[in-house]
């Protein structure tokens, strides 16, 4: 692994290198990790630790980034005033990994909010091949009510009365401060996944609460996994979130996602024009992971 700083030398970035093990494939293969924000960026940190190294052994070059005021990269999360400035971090990153890693199109895999942030920054880029989408936030006002909804718990956790910033300029929500303008912009935010034309996988629990549907059935496929788990659970803040059955299942599916966008030749150039996923391999087919 390389850990490093990148980009604006006066706004840097961090990452996270993990080199291809083995003999690299021709063309490169690369993968760029978008994390969720806040709480839910240290819960899962470990798993998408694991997801990348796991991914390097299938001789692919990947880079987990930390955005703008989060983690280890430059600045305060609470400087940070629209999502775009997390989607032009991404923008960076997918630079920094083809410089990296010599390849010519990337692949996105985001979490939750990092799932949502991916798929805007696959809308403005020809050299983003295809995206896989795990647990994606749909609804940004949702999204942002579960967040208060716990801050609210665990406020009332202690034994006396505490009050946190919220008011016209900024909003505490479960440790992290955010600008008033930053969350106004992500409840304004929507998946909007069908306006995305790289072939995209969504990774969902069984019973998901919203139904994906693409005007292209074929660039889009549903994988639906047997995990359980909610995360609006107060109890679950002090606990590291382990998939790693699910992880594994995602990184063989990219694997079979990589073959299918050689075939092609999305991996060497720009996809201008991007590949179907009706004939992924049945790893990563619609339905319950056994």
């Amino acid at each position: 692994m390389k850990h490093h700083f990148f980009g604006n030398p006066k706004s840097q970035l961090f990452g996270v290198y993990h080199r291809p093990r083995g003999i690299a494939s021709a063309p490169p293969r690369a993968v760029l990790i978008c994390p969720p924000i806040g709480q839910e960026y240290i819960r899962t940190h470990w798993c998408l630790r694991l997801m990348a190294s796991q991914m390097c052994r299938n001789s692919t070059h990947v880079l987990r980034m930390d955005y703008s005021g989060i983690g280890d990269s430059a600045g305060s999360v609470q400087t940070v005033q629209t999502l775009d400035r997390w989607i032009s971090d991404i923008r960076i990153g997918i630079d920094r990994l083809k410089e990296l890693s010599g390849a010519g199109t990337v692949m996105l895999v985001g979490l939750r909010l990092g799932a949502t942030l991916a798929a805007a920054a696959a809308r403005q880029s020809h050299d983003v091949n295809s995206l896989v989408l795990w647990e994606p936030v749909e609804d940004g006002e949702s999204y942002l009510e579960e967040l208060r909804t716990m801050h609210r718990k665990m406020l009332d956790l202690w034994v006396c009365k505490m009050t946190t910033p919220d008011d016209e300029n900024v909003e505490e929500l479960l440790g992290s401060n955010y600008s008033r303008s930053l969350i106004e912009s992500i409840k304004a935010a929507d998946g909007d996944f069908g306006s995305v034309i790289q072939p995209q996988l969504i990774v969902v629990p069984e019973k998901p609460v919203v139904n994906f549907v693409h005007p292209q059935p074929t660039v889009q496929k549903v994988m639906l996994v047997a995990d359980e788990y909610n995360w609006d659970d107060l109890r679950s803040l002090e606990t590291a979130w382990l998939r790693s059955r699910t992880a594994r299942q995602i990184v063989d599916s990219t694997a079979d996602m990589f073959e299918r966008l050689n075939d092609f030749d999305a991996l060497a150039a720009p996809a201008l024009v991007a590949p179907t996923m009706s004939n992924l391999p049945s790893s990563s087919s619609t339905g319950a992971i056994a």
